[in-house]
């Protein structure tokens, strides 16, 4: 039968568009406020280098901003139809989101990327967000996703930003920045979707907005909500929605051999919302306050490359066990600004909560392991022969886990605080400075629950014959740092900036496990505590020299880290229980300029060395082995980013990113404690070479109070590999894609109301953003992707 995985749309208008976007380079820069901290103003359209970012932790100009970032207003990102960060992938260079699903997203910056700790900070507002530290140590691969709208602008800064937004920020940071209340009118906003997939199901959403005044000019409140239903397109080929029926692979019924499938079964949804308070006593005191709450609850969106090439149809999964990730997070912030003469100050408090049950089909893990040489090889560890008493209980018991899933619910409870202050004058010499504090605690339980063999649905986790493992981990974070930045103006031409941070930080991790598993080798262990602390300093360095009005140079070395800790495995020995934090050096080269009225054009170039990397690694010796977290090897980074944004007329504008990256170890993966796959040489994992993307936009006046409206998004990924070693029997290789989306519509031209159609995925292509494969899925290889061509139309109001 025809395998059809892996085919791409040629069309030739697409590839000579994405060409020229290539050619050109920007990130889809849309116009922000002409403030950082103040909605107060009504939106409108401005020059490029008008726009005020805070990158810096306090209001400068973009192309003044003598750093490697990219702005998407919130503007733009509703003129494209974005809804989630993922979309952001196609407005800046360097950026990759491996997606997962909702809340199982790991966000990487010019090829920074390993377990442990997230290598770029996420910020909603004032607030940091991560993932669950899950069973691995790996709090990088579950970032929260809240939807974007009613935004006033995302920021994203390349390279490290270490010195000013702490651990977690060592290849970057991605800032969004929402709306905030206003206290001088009543205004409001809906946008609904209705769109449906190709072979898939249909989908909706529906996003509101309010704002009130409470007292003129001193008090007001804005409420966001929104729903989301997906799409679903992913079938289940063992799992039939009518438990009475045959499956696919074990009998192929007649007439459609998909009639009877568990079909579109990632058609789950996203709901939440936030509240804001501004508050305004007097002109120099602001004070915001905000809760944000989101819930998720879907079957995974994953498939399976094996099933698909035998049926010769995408987007099939033939997981025996239910898989998904049930998620609830919630944000409470209150930040205080009171301006000063001379230097602003800016007081945060936030608490991030966070509740997740995370679901993963396993039973292929334990496939062909229900005979006597499987006995004898998990129950007995090749010491004998299992009697036939010892086989009564194995064979049913290993059977019984063949159609199982990893249950694991997990809590996450962060509360940072954090004073700083910043000049906010016009003198040469500016500066920033700061205090922050992190107390982060974990819970993960990792159970393993036998499955219905009807429908794949899981027995109650309280139901103890369910059970087939237990484990419980408790993961505590503290964090201490003091950080400042300082630059200098000489000959009102050149900057010359250097900043510190000094960190501190303890971790502990305790555990136990109450069931244990002989296919996992483990048993039943009392709770057990190690801990891990360490203390240090990093440092940037950056001079900047602006030549003229329209052009800019700057020379940049920084240094970025993230936290160590300590590994989870219960029975690991004492002295292998912690590891070190990593870090990285980033020196850069880069030029900001402007090529004529509306034109710019941004670049840079980068080298970085990272070392000591936290890799996942097995113990060496011919002792007991175990899977841990451990310092081992180096890397080396080459990479260059292009972006350019043109306003060619008034109504017809063109943008386009282009980032290169050059990701390899320099050093093997190799120590006295532990020996990694990787070796000198080996391409970090997910990190493609080339990534591009190119936008164009059009609006043609239709009426006095109408217009039409054209755009074309369109992205090049490059290929990459899921590990890091060609050796490697569970390496994937992730095919290099392109994605294009038209939208099109007519728009009041004051977007008072729009009615719009749109085509994602064009042109239909298999883009692939993730590949794995374990011992885990039995060597199957499990693939999520974006949605297949997907049709739609957008009604928005504003009023």
């Amino acid at each position: 039968m025809k395998t059809i995985i892996h085919t791409r749309a040629r069309a030739p208008l697409f590839k000579a568009f994405l060409l020229a976007g290539t050619l050109m380079a920007s990130p889809g820069v849309a116009l922000a406020q002409a403030t950082a901290d103040s909605a107060s103003t009504a939106a409108e359209a401005i020059d490029s280098a008008d726009i005020v970012v805070t990158a810096l932790r306090r209001n400068t100009r973009l192309q003044e901003t003598p750093l490697a970032i990219s702005a998407t207003s919130g503007e733009a990102l509703a003129a494209a139809g974005s809804s989630s960060f993922t979309d952001l992938t196609r407005n800046a260079p360097s950026l990759r989101i491996v997606d997962s699903g909702p809340g199982q997203r790991r966000v990487l910056i010019r090829g920074i990327q390993s377990s442990g700790e997230p290598t770029v900070g996420v910020y909603y507002d004032e607030t940091p967000v991560s993932g669950s530290v899950s069973t691995s140590s790996d709090a990088a691969g579950t970032t929260p996703d809240f939807r974007l709208f009613d935004v006033e602008r995302a920021e994203v800064l390349r390279g490290p930003q270490g010195t000013l937004f702490g651990s977690g920020s060592m290849g970057g940071t991605l800032r969004v920045i929402f709306e905030k209340p206003r206290s001088d009118k009543v205004e409001g906003a809906v946008s609904a979707n209705l769109s449906t997939v190709e072979g898939g199901k249909e989908g909706y959403s529906i996003d509101a907005m309010v704002n009130l005044p409470i007292v003129a000019d001193k008090l007001a409140v804005r409420f966001v909500g929104y729903y989301n239903k997906f799409a679903g397109y992913v079938d289940n080929v063992i799992l039939a929605s009518d438990p009475t029926a045959k499956n696919v692979i074990d009998s192929t019924p007649a007439g459609d051999p998909f009639l009877r499938n568990d079909k579109d079964i990632n058609d789950g949804y996203a709901a939440g919302g936030r509240a804001l308070v501004r508050f305004t006593p007097s002109e120099r005191l602001t004070i915001d306050l905000a809760a944000y709450y989101e819930k998720v609850s879907t079957q995974s969106p994953g498939w399976r490359l094996e099933p698909s090439a035998i049926l010769g149809r995408k987007y099939v999964t033939s997981a025996r066990a239910r898989a998904g990730n049930y998620d609830e997070n919630r944000i409470y912030n209150g930040t205080i600004h009171y301006d000063f003469d001379g230097f602003t100050l800016v007081g945060v408090t936030s608490y991030f909560d966070r509740d997740r049950v995370a679901v993963s089909d396993v039973g292929d893990t334990f496939n062909g392991r229900d005979t006597a040489a499987g006995c004898r090889q998990f129950l007995l560890r090749n010491v004998g022969t299992c009697t036939d008493a010892q086989l009564a209980t194995y064979l049913p018991a290993t059977r019984a886990i063949q159609q199982s899933s990893l249950y694991q619910p997990q809590s996450v409870k962060n509360w940072v605080n954090e004073l700083r202050i910043s000049s906010n004058n016009e003198s040469p010499f500016q500066w920033t400075a700061g205090l922050f504090l992190e107390d982060r605690k974990t819970v993960v339980r990792s159970t393993l629950l036998t499955a219905n063999p009807a429908d794949g649905s899981l027995y109650d986790v309280d139901d103890p014959t369910a059970l087939a493992y237990d484990r419980t981990i408790f993961d505590y974070l503290k964090q201490k740092a003091a950080y400042v930045e300082l630059s200098y103006k000489f000959f009102d031409q050149l900057t010359l900036t250097a900043g510190t941070r000094y960190y501190d930080f303890r971790k502990r991790v305790g555990g136990q496990i109450d069931l244990g598993q002989i296919h996992y080798s483990s048993g039943i262990t009392p709770y057990t505590e190690a801990k891990n602390k360490e203390d240090g300093f990093i440092y940037k360095f950056n001079l900047a020299w602006q030549a003229n009005p329209d052009l800019m140079f700057y020379a940049q070395a920084a240094q970025g880290f993230r936290p160590g800790g300590v590994n989870q495995v219960i029975g690991l020995p004492a002295a292998l229980a912690g590891y070190s934090s990593d870090s990285i050096w980033n020196y850069e080269l880069g030029a900001k300029t402007k090529l004529a009225r509306g034109i710019y054009f941004n670049v840079a170039g980068y080298r970085i060395d990272w070392d000591d990397l936290q890799v996942s690694a097995r113990t060496t010796g011919t002792g007991s082995v175990f899977g841990l977290i451990a310092n081992a090897g180096a890397a080396r980074i080459w990479g260059a980013e292009a972006e350019l944004t043109a306003d060619i007329t008034s109504n017809f504008s063109v943008s386009g990113n282009l980032g290169y990256t050059d990701a390899k170890l320099s050093q093997d993966q190799i120590s006295t404690i532990v020996t990694a796959t990787g070796r000198k040489g080996n391409r970090l994992a997910f990190i493609p070479k080339i990534t591009a993307g190119v936008a164009a936009e059009y609006t043609h006046e239709l009426n006095d109070d109408m217009e039409g409206i054209v755009r074309f998004d369109a992205s090049h990924v490059g290929k990459s590999y899921s590990t890091l070693s060609p050796t490697d029997i569970y390496r994937r290789l992730i095919p290099s894609h392109e994605l294009a989306n038209l939208r099109f519509g007519v728009q009041q031209p004051d977007n008072d109301w729009g009615l719009y159609f749109y085509i994602n995925n064009l042109f239909d292509d298999t883009a692939i953003n993730s590949s794995s494969s374990s011992a885990n899925t039995g060597g199957l290889t499990n693939t999520f992707s974006a949605p297949p061509r997907t049709f739609g139309v957008n009604v928005t109001k504003r009023f």
